[in-house]
């Protein structure tokens, strides 16, 4: 403390040419600090509104400011609209930030079909074909490991031998592929249906009724829609073929379960991916990675429907039970 008060007593005392120097040494001194807040500039780009989003988002301003990184992020909201995300590009362009994150497959389509060198980190994407195919880009891809749904599937529906899956195979084959020859090894019979269009889903599902003891519903974007579901979720209860759903959403609408993202992980994911590019790491040196969290939805009244007698430890490991 003697210290500072002397240092601080001969700057009182000291000529006026002598003080300015001392402040521009000061100033100098933090200048470096100011400056890289200033240059770690990350414009972030939220295809749509929604709980996922915003926790996705939650999770990435979490970590940066958890970890002391400094970094000023820049967000824009597309909301689901290709014009504007187009406009949005154009404008971060021009800003040149550090790097881009983006949540959903709108934002990261949008930014990666303009070729440029800034580092893309891609959150909220179910592939990962257009970042892989980048020299700029790494993601976190919402797919959960098939060996870890297969195992859910033994855990909850023990006595299930046969599990039918439709599928538009422009859209999933390779999924579909890797399904059967997984399930093949975990011992479960994969029936798997092609479908062209929606008009051919009903036949589908007729088709699986005779051979198959749970319905699983992979991510599609032809087959499993908000036109489709209560198609599906009918067949389902009238068969009592339970339903494994791609969302909490579907379970509450009536699917024996879901295995969901925990989203505000992922985004602490691309946190961590964000921070290791602001410190000098290039992001296609960064690997794709697979989300750390899943958690599991229950529909306990599904279940009761069908006379499914679920281990009351399925109910105690689910976040929501319906």
């Amino acid at each position: 403390m003697k210290s500072v008060q002397g240092w601080y007593g001969k700057m009182r005392s000291a000529p006026v040419p002598f003080l300015l120097l001392a402040v521009l040494a000061v100033a100098a001194l933090a200048l470096p600090a100011a400056l890289s807040a200033a240059d770690n500039s990350v414009a972030v780009l939220l295809s749509g509104a929604g709980a996922p989003y915003e926790e996705t988002l939650a999770g990435l301003q979490r970590h940066l400011k958890d970890k002391g990184v400094k970094a000023n992020l820049a967000v824009h909201q597309l909301h689901a609209d290709a014009a504007k995300a187009a406009e949005a590009v154009k404008d971060i362009r021009k800003k040149a930030p550090r790097l881009i994150v983006t949540i959903g497959s709108l934002a990261m389509e949008s930014v990666l079909n303009e070729s440029s060198d800034t580092p893309v980190v891609a959150a909220m994407i179910l592939k990962a074909d257009a970042v892989l195919k980048a020299p700029n880009a790494t993601a976190v891809v919402l797919q959960i490991p098939m060996a870890t749904q297969l195992r859910w599937i033994r855990k909850i529906l023990p006595k299930a031998a046969a599990v039918g899956v439709v599928f538009n195979p422009a859209e999933n084959q390779e999924m579909v592929d890797i399904v059967l020859h997984a399930g093949k090894r975990a011992g479960l019979r994969i029936e798997a249906e092609p479908v062209r269009s929606p008009a051919e889903i009903a036949a589908a599902l007729d088709r699986l009724s005779k051979k198959v003891d749970v319905l699983w519903g992979i991510a599609d974007s032809m087959v499993l829609t908000p036109q489709t579901a209560k198609s599906i979720l009918l067949f389902s209860v009238k068969n009592k073929i339970p339903l494994i759903g791609p969302s909490s959403a579907w379970v509450k609408a009536g699917a024996l379960y879901s295995l969901d993202w925990d989203f505000a992980d992922m985004g602490e994911q691309c946190g961590e991916v964000v921070a290791r590019i602001l410190q000098g790491t290039r992001a296609v040196a960064i690997p794709v990675a697979l989300p750390r969290k899943i958690f599991l939805s229950v529909n306990r009244r599904t279940a009761d429907d069908m006379s499914l007698h679920l281990d009351e430890s399925v109910y105690e490991e689910a976040r929501t039970v319906y």
